[in-house]
């Protein structure tokens, strides 16, 4: 009864085990179908849909470890990936999708500490956007945090910062210059009109320091930057460019280097330098030869700070880029060639062929020898008892009993033999190292043998001492061991020291109970200089060691015949011959141009000075040919074809010094001065000497090309009478310069005086006047009045007029050139037939700009210069003509 129960009892646990293990296993297998879609998802980078998996995988049985780790991950990656969608939200301006996405990257993993400050940043963007003001930030700052607004700022800032101001001048000819007795001031002030720049000086430039003393000079074909350093030389000035239209000049001494030098901060980022060592030399040289005190190396970037004065750091830059060279390297082939060759020869075919060694023996019979004392038995069970041993021992009763029946001979045996053992073995090793110049490279081919250097023992025992003896093992490279250190002393030539060590193992020796390695070792240091591409023997050994042994009977081995038969002879030769050579293969060398090796000039011992070529103009594209609907009207303003040099004038003696330039833009192709014209305005009259009054202007040219007229263009005057001209420029832009010449006929006309008008001279402009003679080949210039055919005028300014400018400053004035002409009783034929008188003018302006104006009825003429060849053949029929049609006027 009581067993039955218990069967049942067993019954039920079985049937209530199976049943919760069934339930238990369809669990975990629910688990695992969700944890493997949760993984297919990941795959698919669908974060959050693996996510969700993975926490209902995990509901199913939150104690397994591997649903709780799958969750974990999960919600990283899905949080991190919300983050990302986020930051791209917000980078197109889309602030309030990014801050959706932030918080459900916070609500996924509340322990991103990253998606918190993301919130908090957004909510600070979105903030600021609803309190800017109308038009303060830019909409694309919209999608930029605080940070990245500030950085931008800055970047924008340091794009903003310029560098040192250099100088440009506005008219590229060359300056041609001649000045006597002029003060520094009016020299720098000449130089700078022709050149289109202001000049400003130093308060006390004028006060101390410079000499006043009136100086000359002559430039020629100079440009701006000579003439002014020309100029700075003669007066002891020192100048800098202030812009690039502007320039400022004070004394040459420390104290105003000091105060008015400019100074720049510059950063060498150096890609050639391998240690420290070379860039700490690159800088040693730099404060040695450029004297710069302010300079610091930053070995992480290999960079070099500099800050001085604009010309050394100009001039460490130029030292930088000559040291910082890509270093020379080479490829080496080192070649090895050894060949060993053995023969060992062992011959013996004799009796005794080593040597008769035959002992006699003395074994006494037992009859007369004494009994040898037995052992005593052994005790061990299983073991043999002791035996009696034969001993040598004879009483001395039985010494008369000994006969030759106890004593035995070992006669020598024959013997043959024949060896012969041939061994060759040959060795070729070519390897290949490629170095740079100044760098050791090593090369090991081989293996490395322990042998031991030292061994100790303990001296006192104990427990957890070792009582056995310690050796140290140290490994030796056995094979081929090469260290080269080359140095590229040019495109074609290398040297190289050399370290080649050659060993092998020959056997292994026994040294007190330890084997020591035999090592045969070739070992070659020199120092080579070889070309490109040279082969170079190194070193070469040949060894041949020749072993020859005999061994035999004494006598019998020395007899020719049958020596044979008493010796054996053992014959042994090794030869052994080992090559070294060195074939180097340059692959690059230091890019040295001729930028490099050219000298420069650097100033003097105190001043540090560089000095640029100018640079040439860009090309302009060539222009493509308008047609042109007819001819000009009268006023137009047409380029000449070539416009000879004018050369400057040489001063009278006794004549008050005039500063003669040269006239800019000679032999200049011809042109056309476009301009917008601007709006027509009033000027005050000009200063003239009493004459009389010329008509008004003529109306505002529409806007075109630049116009230069004569008002009146002709007039009518009485002898001895006065009549004045002016000169009116229209659409002028850019004028800078007016350089010009009169030409009329002395025998009617007498030029009495030419006066500047309102056109360039409301803020200081420079007119200059003088007339040329010819005498003897040499040129002169006179004062006015003069009655000789030509005059020579210039009206020059600091910079160019156009616009705004032009109009304030009158530049359709009604005089522009006031000059007056007086025409005089001559005692010619013609001149009582002049009671009229046509005035003919030639004009220069507009930078080299020419017209010729006859008379109104015939025109612009776009006729050469007189001097030029047929001009003054045309100029004189011209003449010609008026004193014809005068003369039939008074007829």
């Amino acid at each position: 009864m009581l067993s039955s129960k218990r069967l049942t009892q067993a019954a039920g646990m079985v049937v209530l085990s199976v049943t919760l293990g069934a339930v238990l296993e369809a669990r975990t297998r629910k688990g695992d179908k969700l944890l493997l879609q949760s993984r297919t998802a990941e795959l698919r980078k669908e974060w959050d849909k693996a996510l969700a998996l993975a926490e209902e995988a995990l509901s199913e049985d939150p104690a397994d470890i591997a649903y709780q780790l799958a969750t974990t991950r999960l919600r990283f990656y899905a949080s991190q990936y919300h983050i990302d969608q986020g930051k791209k939200l917000r980078n197109d301006g889309k602030l309030d999708e990014a801050l959706a996405e932030f918080q459900k990257a916070y609500g996924i993993n509340p322990a991103s500490s990253m998606a918190e400050e993301e919130i908090s940043r957004t909510k600070g963007m979105i903030e600021r956007e609803k309190n800017k003001p109308a038009g303060e930030q830019k909409s694309e700052e919209r999608s930029l945090t605080p940070a990245q607004i500030e950085k931008r700022r800055e970047e924008k800032k340091f794009a903003s910062m310029l560098p040192v101001p250099e100088l440009r001048q506005l008219n590229p000819v060359p300056i041609n210059l001649k000045m006597n007795n002029q003060q520094p001031k009016v020299l720098f002030e000449t130089v700078g009109k022709l050149a289109g720049i202001n000049v400003l000086f130093d308060p006390e430039f004028t006060t101390a320091g410079v000499s006043p003393k009136p100086l000359s000079i002559e430039l020629n074909n100079a440009t701006l930057d000579e003439a002014l350093d020309y100029l700075s030389l003669v007066t002891k000035s020192f100048w800098k460019p202030l812009s690039s239209n502007a320039i400022f000049v004070t004394q040459d001494n420390p104290t105003k280097r000091r105060d008015f030098e400019d100074w720049v901060v510059k950063v060498f980022y150096l890609t050639n330098v391998l240690t420290a060592q070379e860039l700490q030399e690159i800088v040693t040289a730099i404060r040695s030869v450029v004297e710069i005190q302010k300079i610091f190396t930053y070995q992480a970037q290999n960079a070099i700070i500099v800050r001085g004065e604009a010309d050394k750091v100009a001039l460490a830059e130029k030292l930088v880029a000559d040291l910082d060279k890509p270093k020379s390297e080479v490829i080496i082939d080192v070649i090895v060639l050894q060949v060993n060759r053995a023969l060992e020869r062992d011959l013996a075919a004799a009796v005794a062929p080593n040597g008769i060694n035959s002992p006699i023996s003395f074994t006494p019979r037992s009859s007369i020898s004494v009994p040898a004392t037995p052992s005593a038995p052994s005790t061990t069970p299983g073991t043999t008892p002791a035996t009696t041993s034969t001993s040598t021992s004879i009483p001395l009763s039985n010494i008369g009993r000994i006969s030759t029946r106890d004593f035995s001979l070992t006669l020598p045996g024959g013997l043959l033999n024949a060896l012969l053992n041939d061994t060759n073995s040959k060795v070729l090793q070519s390897p290949q190292v490629r170095a740079v110049d100044g760098f050791k490279v090593q090369l090991n081919i081989g293996d490395k043998v322990p042998y031991a250097t030292g061994s100790f023992q303990p001296g006192i025992g104990g427990v957890g001492i070792n009582p056995l003896v310690n050796t140290q093992f140290t490994f030796l490279d056995v094979g081929v061991n090469v260290l080269i250190t080359p140095k590229i002393l040019g495109p074609d030539e290398v040297h190289l020291h050399v370290e080649i060590d050659i060993s092998n193992v020959r056997e292994f020796l026994d040294l007190g109970g330890v084997k020591e390695p035999d090592v045969a070792q070739t070992k070659i240091i020199n120092d080579v200089r070889l070309k490109q591409g040279e082969v170079n023997l190194m070193g070469g050994l040949m060894q041949i060691q020749e072993t020859k042994g005999v061994t035999g009977v004494p006598g019998l081995g020395n007899i020719p015949i049958i020596r044979r038969l008493f010796t054996s002879e053992t014959t042994k030769k090794d030869s052994q011959e080992l090559v070294i050579a060195l074939v180097p293969h340059i692959v690059r060398t230091p890019e040295i141009s001729d930028v490099n090796l050219r000298s420069i000039s650097a100033g003097n011992q105190t001043t540090v000075k560089l000095n640029y070529a100018p640079q040439k103009p860009a090309e302009a594209p060539p222009a493509t040919p308008v047609p042109q609907p007819g001819p000009p009207p009268q006023s137009e303003l047409l380029a000449p074809e070539t416009v000879p040099n004018a050369p400057a004038a040489e001063p009278v003696p006794n004549a008050p010094p005039q500063t003669l330039p040269q006239i800019p833009g000679v032999n200049a192709p011809p042109v056309r001065l476009p301009i917008t014209a601007p709006a027509q305005s009033e000027s005050p009259p000009a200063t003239a000497p009493p004459a009389t009054a010329p008509p008004a202007p003529p109306a505002q040219a529409p806007a075109g090309n630049a116009r230069v007229t004569f008002v009146p263009s002709q007039t009518n005057a009485q002898f001895n009478g006065t009549v004045t001209v002016s000169l009116m420029v229209e659409n002028a832009a850019d004028l800078a310069a007016t350089p010009m010449q009169i030409r009329f006929d002395p025998k009617v006309l007498r030029l009495n005086d030419v006066v500047r008008g309102n056109l360039l001279t409301s803020d200081g402009g420079v007119f200059e006047k003088y007339s040329e003679r010819h005498r003897g080949g040499q040129r002169e210039c006179q004062p006015l009045p003069v009655d000789r055919r030509r005059q020579r005028l210039r009206l020059y300014r600091d910079a160019g007029i156009s616009g705004h400018r032009a109009r304030r400053d009158g530049r359709n004035g009604p005089a522009a050139y006031p000059a007056q002409f007086a025409i005089p009783a001559h005692p010619d034929r013609h001149a009582a037939a002049h009671s009229q008188s046509e005035v003919t003018t030639y004009a220069e302006a507009a930078e080299s700009t020419r017209a010729f104006v006859d008379r109104a009825d015939r025109g612009v003429h776009d006729s050469p210069h007189p001097d030029d060849d047929g001009g003054a053949a045309r100029a004189l029929q011209s003449a010609q003509r008026e004193r014809a049609r005068a003369a039939t006027r008074t007829d």
